[in-house]
């Protein structure tokens, strides 16, 4: 059951009820602190205003596990992807970034060839 309550503003005048549905979750968040966001609307049925605050929640991110450090980076994965991160200082020069990269590939490469291994064990 949902709760509901009738406020009554007084704006420029003009006197209006406005009914607010879930009131206890509402007042929580006001409580809390929190800003509440929503839609004020009229009601089709009973031609009255309705205010219905969003349930927005932050966006949940997978846990990620790190499979094995690189030379200039790491490899790790999430329930969906494989995530291989490098970074290289530039004052390295071009022809060994490309050698470390090489290099880091070819170890990303073994390290899930082993898991692989791992898994189907």
């Amino acid at each position: 059951m949902r709760s509901c309550l009738a406020l009554f503003i007084s704006i420029f005048k003009m006197k209006k009820f406005i009914y607010v549905l879930d009131v206890l979750a509402i007042f929580a968040r006001l409580l809390k602190g929190e800003r509440v966001e929503g839609v004020l609307y009229l009601d089709k049925d009973t031609h009255v205003l309705t205010f219905k605050a969003w349930n927005r929640k932050a966006p949940k991110h997978s846990k990620r596990r790190k499979l094995s450090d690189l030379d200039c980076g790491w490899l790790g994965e999430t329930d969906r992807h494989i995530i291989r991160y490098e970074r290289f200082p530039k004052s390295v020069g071009v022809s060994r970034i490309m050698t470390l990269m090489d290099d880091d590939n070819a170890q990303s490469k073994e390290t899930l060839i082993d898991l692989a291994i791992m898994d189907a064990a």
